[in-house]
């Protein structure tokens, strides 16, 4: 694990060069501004400074690429703080300076950067040449307007800010003074602030407009349905994170399982049964499960508090407030602990297209229709909240920020982008694109290592192209990709599957909707989702229950071989791995089907963690065709790396045998089949190719060389080129102890002797002799001594 994740960093660097200076990032005189962050609501501790009181600043720049920081105080007189690095995550180095206590009412302050000779200066304006006093962090300790908007925890109370231009008062009541008392906030601009004491972490409250309206705290990191969605103070800072450095994988490694909390966990379920819907803490106690597996992200349905105790999460009542019946805000960290704990970076579906239909807490918010138009934009779910006005933009902007720093999330899937997006479907189009722009622009400058993923159809580049002149995101939702597969895979039935169009994006489809840029699926949520009238896939192939027969469990396997194989990223919802036949949204997870179908767990098993482990395989990798064959629904497939691996993928998708069927092969050298997707070991019926295979000097398609394969109906092969077979006894070096042994075996010439090791391993050539040909080849090997 620790090694991957140092390979990953290296890719790291490759991966997101063209998303920001990362790659120029070193000791060179020359400061790397866009590694440069601090945002001061989310980036002091404490969190909101009171009465002068010393406090810390934190902040980032890339790794290894600055010298020296200091902090630049401004309280009447000018004073400075050193800075010093006190960890790292990811591509970034993390620093931190204290700032001296103050008898003055008001202070600001600068970063001095310093790489070497070169300094410049960072503030609220961003990043300057020269020193610019204009825009100052600046903390006002008489009116507290620095705090964060919603309630934050301090030392004797809390600091409560909220937006309200359109009232004249606002009080904070709740369980600290009996819901009444006189905790009244100070109107400064167009927000409410104010510290009440003995307001402490865990404490309900609610604001009190113009003495006549309740409404709860937009902004809560939680909130109680039960008794009227009254909002709870909570401590962000309080959580003991035992992982402090995770960093997701390259986009281009992952392979992303889609879960959905409630009903992960609990049925049938050999960790013992959870209360219906399962929590937090209950995937937190299965992650094994997904590490099993070998996936390195999962995806989670939305998670935010929506209205009732089941759903699939896209009614969001609040994109800052922790879903309250899955578990409480650190219940929800311990699961992000968890996952990363074992090498699974965690997404979240962000829904920010529309508010929840019912239980709208915005809705008339203190009296006044302040984050909706009149009358309101209106989408198939519910009402859109009103992006034209700069403060409603700002508020998704910094839950998303929110999410990603405090809750140490590795990205998002953003639901039904086009509805923010496209002016066809929402009037707010271009203001919807500011909200999505200004996040990504936050992600490239803090969190450049994580991903984003737009619920998007339109297959176009610009959804993946960097701001400004796109939306920025890391990948967009393949559409063709899954039209292609799914029809094939359902037409197969029929014996009717258009590979051929299977085959046109398999490469995707060109810069920005192929390899790491598109996330590639065969099923999804909503592809099984009954509230849609959709079903899972195996299903719709075995319209009998347990929808396990051969045909759902071959096509399926076809299906996500697709998606696994692609030039893409994978993606997989949950229970892909036990051939679930339910849907996800009301019906749990049945975990009997893991010892059930193992030998299907073991295939996915197998196959994710080749895709995860394999550079040939990875999303960026070439793809090449080699035979696409409608007539007898047949096609294969190449993955490569240059001078690091290829496979070969060979997929049956007719009802019947296809024996003796030639695919040219791209390269001289030792194949070895890897999978079978109609192994017995795999719950198939058995038959297929295995072990080595035979190479033979006839040309086929392209290649001067091919093999014949015996395809199994509905059936995967895979193929690995041994790209150092002649190291025969596996030490990683070609020497002597090598030569012994192929003499051995060159003695003998007849690979079909049984006298021969399982695999003629001294077949460097494949083609069932070991003779002169093969000690070309290792000969060749030998003067190279060491292996690839």
């Amino acid at each position: 694990m620790h090694a991957m994740r140092r390979l990953s960093r290296a890719l790291l660097l490759v991966a997101i060069a063209g998303w920001s200076d990362i790659a120029l990032a070193q000791l060179d005189g020359n400061v790397q501004w866009q590694g440069v962050s601090h945002t001061g609501w989310n980036d002091r501790r404490p969190r909101v400074p009171r009465n002068g009181e010393s406090f810390t600043v934190r902040f980032q720049t890339f790794r290894a690429d600055v010298s020296g920081v200091r902090v630049r105080i401004e309280d009447g007189a000018t004073r400075y703080a050193n800075a010093s690095i006190v960890g790292s995550r990811g591509p970034y180095d993390l620093w931190e300076a204290t700032v001296p206590s103050t008898a003055s009412s008001t202070l600001s302050y600068v970063l001095e950067v310093s790489d070497g000779a070169d300094t410049d200066y960072y503030s609220a304006k961003g990043m300057t040449d020269e020193l610019d006093l204009s825009q100052p962090f600046t903390l006002n300790f008489t009116t507290l307007e620095h705090a964060p908007l919603g309630s934050t925890p301090v030392s004797g109370g809390t600091v409560f800010k909220v937006w309200s231009p359109a009232s004249n008062s606002c009080t904070v009541r709740g369980t600290f003074n009996s819901w009444g008392g006189n905790a009244a906030l100070t109107k400064v601009g167009e927000h409410f602030v104010g510290f009440v004491a003995g307001a402490n972490a865990g404490a309900q409250y609610k604001y009190y407009f113009n003495n006549a309206t309740w409404a709860s705290d937009p902004r809560a990191a939680a909130l109680v349905p039960t008794s009227g969605y009254n909002s709870v103070i909570v401590n962000p800072d309080a959580y003991a994170w035992q992982v402090n450095n995770f960093s997701p994988a390259p986009m281009e490694e992952l392979v992303i399982y889609q879960l959905h909390v409630g009903t992960f966990a609990g049925r049938n379920d050999p960790k013992g049964s959870t209360p219906n819907p399962s929590r937090y803490i209950d995937v937190a106690a299965r992650a094994d499960h997904l590490a099993e597996l070998g996936v390195n992200a999962v995806m989670l349905n939305p998670a935010n508090e929506f209205p009732g105790d089941f759903s699939g999460g896209y009614n969001t009542v609040s994109p800052f407030a922790i879903e309250s019946k899955l578990g409480t805000p650190d219940q929800f960290r311990q699961m992000v602990d968890a996952l990363h704990a074992r090498g699974i970076a965690v997404l979240l579906d962000i829904v920010y297209n529309h508010a929840a239909s019912a239980d709208n807490i915005l809705w008339n918010f203190g009296g006044s229709q302040q984050y909706f138009d009149s009358p309101a934009v209106e989408t198939p779910w519910g009402a859109q909240c009103d992006f034209d006005k700069t403060a409603v933009r700002q508020f998704y902007i910094d839950a998303a920020e929110t999410m990603l720093t405090d809750y140490r999330l590795d990205g998002f899937r953003m639901d039904a982008a086009m509805y923010m997006t496209d002016s066809g479907n929402t009037p707010q189009w271009s203001n919807g694109q500011k909200i999505i722009r200004a996040m990504h622009d936050n992600v490239r400058n803090r969190h450049a290592d994580k991903h984003t993923i737009a619920e998007l159809y339109i297959d176009n580049r610009w959804a993946t192209d960097p701001t400004p002149t796109g939306l920025g995101f890391t990948a967009q939702y393949h559409n063709e990709f899954k039209e292609a597969v799914r029809s094939a895979i359902f037409a197969a039935a029929s014996g009717e599957p258009n590979l051929q169009r299977v085959a046109n994006v398999l490469d995707g489809q060109g810069v920005g909707v192929s390899g790491s840029a598109v996330l590639n699926y065969f099923e999804l949520h909503d592809d099984c989702w009954p509230l849609n009238g959709t079903q899972r896939a195996v299903t719709s192939i075995d319209t009998t229950s347990p929808a396990d027969d051969q045909f759902a469990r071959g096509r399926t396997k076809i299906g996500q071989a697709f998606t696994l194989l692609s030039r893409g990223v994978p993606a997989i919802v949950q229970g892909t791995e036990w051939l679930e036949d339910e849907g996800w949204e009301s019906s749990r997870l049945d975990w009997s089907h893991k010892a059930r179908y193992p030998g299907i767990f073991r295939f996915y098993s197998d196959l994710i963690k080749l895709r995860t482990s394999e550079p040939p395989l990875f999303a960026d990798a070439p793809l090449t065709m080699i035979n696409t064959n409608d007539a007898l629904n047949v096609m294969a497939w190449e993955r490569r790396v240059d001078g690091g691996g290829s496979f070969v993928a060979a997929v049956n998708l007719s009802n019947s045998d296809r024996n003796g069927y030639r695919i040219g092969i791209p390269r001289a050298g030792r194949w070895e089949v890897v999978m079978n997707s109609n192994d017995v070991q795999y719950d198939g019926p058995g038959g297929g190719p295995s072990g080595v295979a035979l190479i033979q000097p006839i040309g086929s398609g392209f290649y001067p060389r091919s093999t014949v394969l015996d395809l199994p109906p509905r059936s995967m092969v895979l193929l690995r080129h041994v790209a150092c077979a002649a190291d025969l006894n596996g030490d990683t070096v070609v020497d002597d102890a090598d030569f012994v042994l192929f003499v051995a075996a060159y003695n003998t010439l007849d690979c079909a002797d049984p006298s021969m090791p399982a695999g003629c391993p001294s077949d460097l050539n494949s083609d069932a002799f070991v003779d002169d040909a093969d000690f070309v080849v290792f000969a060749a090997a030998y003067n190279e001594l060491l292996c690839p």
